[in-house]
């Protein structure tokens, strides 16, 4: 199986602008669905679908294949917050979820909010850009 990347809320929500360093990524693996998201980031598409006039581009997203919340990777996510916290630093709770499923699932993330998950040891962040570059088309 390929080594798909695994897309974040923000590179999804740069697509649904038509705008933003995500845009073109999406718009290039989006006919092949060669991504993946979260169950986190579904969670975000459904509930920011509530805000849209056209939620139809939305519903396409959310029809990507999603990597759930095992327990695996909640258990990695909680441990993770966890130890950043007793750090004397914090991550959101769905950063934390999103990067303790890419790391357990062993796949990078691709994301504008790199700054987010720089204390995540272990977590592969790509920005958009890059990624883009990866695949010949920036």
């Amino acid at each position: 199986m390929a080594r798909y990347p695994v897309l974040d809320s923000d590179v999804l929500i740069d697509h649904l602008r038509g705008s933003g360093p995500g845009s073109a990524l999406v718009t290039r693996l989006a006919d092949s669905l060669e991504f993946l998201v979260t169950a986190v980031s579904a969670f975000e598409l459904a509930l920011g679908r509530s805000f849209v006039t056209h939620p139809e581009p939305v519903l396409a997203l959310l029809e990507a294949p999603a990597l759930p919340l095992t327990h695996a990777a909640a258990l990695r996510g909680g441990d993770l917050a966890r130890s950043l916290r007793d750090g004397g630093v914090g991550i959101d709770v769905r950063d934390a979820m999103q990067a303790g499923i890419c790391l357990q699932a062993a796949l990078p993330l691709v994301t504008r909010n790199a700054s987010h998950f720089d204390r995540v040891a272990g977590l592969e962040v790509v920005a958009p850009e890059d990624w883009l570059g990866r695949l010949g088309g920036a």
